[in-house]
C-alpha cells in the first residue's frame, strides 16, 4: 500500500491540499513501481482524507 497525507496533530483531516496529495501519491507509485511494484485497483480516499492505492508485487 503506498499512502500519501499527512494526518493534522489532533484532527482528522490532512495538512495537504488535494493538488499536493496527488503529486505526492504519484511520486511514490512511480518510485514503487521502478522498485518492481505495481499498481492494483484505483485510488482510495480515507475517511482522513490520505489517498491510498493498493500495490502487488511483481513476479
Amino acid at each position: 500500500m503506498v499512502t500519501a497525507g499527512t494526518r493534522e496533530n489532533g484532527g482528522q483531516g490532512v495538512k495537504e491540499d488535494s493538488v499536493e496529495l496527488v503529486a505526492v501519491l504519484d511520486a511514490k507509485v512511480k518510485d514503487a513501481i521502478r522498485l518492481g511494484w505495481r499498481p492494483v485497483g484505483v485510488v482510495v480516499t480515507g475517511p482522513d482524507g490520505r489517498l491510498n492505492q493498493t500495490m502487488v508485487r511483481v513476479r
